[in-house]
C-alpha cells in the first residue's frame, strides 16, 4: 500500500492518467461530432437539461412554447457554428485560440482534482512551513502625535510619555486621529494597513510591558505606544489549516501536470519558427 502510495504521488502517473482521461475524452467527442455535417440530433437528455436549467432560472418549469423556442435557439447555435467552421472563420482566430486553450487547461486542472491524502498533504507542509506560518500578533495602545505646529517633537514626546508613565488617561493626551487608539491582538500586515511598514515592523517586535514607550513614527507622526500582549507565531498543524494547504497543494499542482501535458504534448510536434526581426 505504502508502495501504491508513493507511486501515485509522482507527477508522471498523474499525466498518464490525465492522458487516458483525455484521449478517451477526445475519442468520445469525436465520435458525437461524427455525424453529417447537415444532421442535427438533440438527445431527450439535451433537451431534459435545456428544460432543467430553465426551471433552475426562473424557478417554474418551462411552457411548451418556451421549450420549444429554447430547442430552436440551441439548433440555431449549432446550425451557425457548423457553418462557421465550414468557412474556417475559427482558423487565425486569436479570441478563439484563446477559448479552446482556455477549455483544455480547464479539462487538466478538472481532472487534477482528485482528493488528496493528509499524508500527500503533511508533506507538502512540511515543505512549505513559511507558506502557512502563524504570525505574531500583538494587542497595544497609541497616543498619536502630529508633526503640524511642533517645532521639538522629541521633547513634547517626552514629556506626554512621562505622564503617561505616571498613570495618566491616553485618551486625555496626544492629538486627533482617525487611525485605532488600540490595536487587539493585530498582526503586522494589519497594522501596516493602518500605521505603515515602519510603524508596523517596529511595533511588532516590542514585548508587553506596563510602560509605555516612544516615540515610534509613522507617516502621520509619532506615536507612543505600550504593548499590552503578545502571541507568538508559530507552524499551525495539519489538522488546524487542512482546507487551506489542500487549496495551495491543488493550485500547484494543476500548475505542475499543465506544464507536464504541454511538455508531452509538444513532442509530437515539429516546430519551426522562421523568424526575421530587424533591430
Amino acid at each position: 500500500m505504502a508502495f501504491i502510495k508513493t507511486i501515485w504521488r509522482e507527477p508522471l502517473v498523474h499525466f498518464l492518467v490525465i492522458g487516458t482521461a483525455l484521449f478517451v475524452f477526445y475519442d468520445q467527442t469525436r465520435e458525437q461530432g461524427s455525424e453529417a455535417p447537415n444532421r442535427i440530433v438533440m438527445s431527450s437528455g439535451q433537451v431534459e437539461q435545456l428544460a432543467a436549467n430553465f426551471k433552475r432560472t426562473w424557478m417554474r418549469p418551462a411552457t411548451e412554447t418556451e421549450l420549444a423556442s429554447l430547442i430552436e435557439s440551441y439548433v440555431r447555435d449549432e446550425v451557425f457554428y457548423r457553418e462557421a467552421l465550414a468557412m474556417g472563420l475559427d482558423q487565425s482566430d486569436p479570441v478563439v485560440r484563446q477559448r479552446m486553450r482556455s477549455k483544455l487547461e480547464f479539462i487538466l486542472e478538472d481532472l487534477s482534482s482528485a482528493e488528496v491524502g493528509d499524508e500527500v498533504l503533511l508533506a507538502y507542509l512540511q515543505e512549505h512551513p513559511d507558506k502557512f506560518r502563524s504570525p505574531p500578533q500583538i494587542s497595544f495602545q497609541q497616543v498619536y502625535l502630529s508633526t503640524d505646529g511642533r517645532t521639538d517633537l522629541a521633547a513634547e514626546a517626552d514629556a506626554v510619555l512621562a505622564k503617561l508613565n505616571e498613570g495618566a488617561a491616553p485618551e486625555s493626551l496626544g492629538d486627533p486621529t482617525l487611525v485605532p487608539h488600540a490595536f487587539t491582538l493585530a498582526t503586522q500586515s494589519e497594522i501596516e494597513r493602518s500605521l505603515g511598514e515602519r510603524f508596523g515592523g517596529e511595533v511588532v517586535e516590542l514585548a508587553p510591558s506596563d510602560d509605555w514607550v516612544g516615540p515610534m513614527f509613522s507617516a502621520y507622526g509619532g506615536h507612543l505606544v505600550r504593548v499590552s500582549e503578545r502571541v507568538d507565531g508559530r507552524d499551525p498543524d495539519l489538522a488546524e489549516i487542512r482546507s487551506l494547504v489542500e487549496r495551495e497543494y491543488l493550485v500547484e499542482r494543476r500548475v505542475e501536470i499543465k506544464d507536464l501535458a504541454y511538455a508531452k504534448l509538444r513532442e509530437g510536434y515539429d516546430v519551426t519558427i522562421e523568424a526575421n526581426v530587424t533591430q
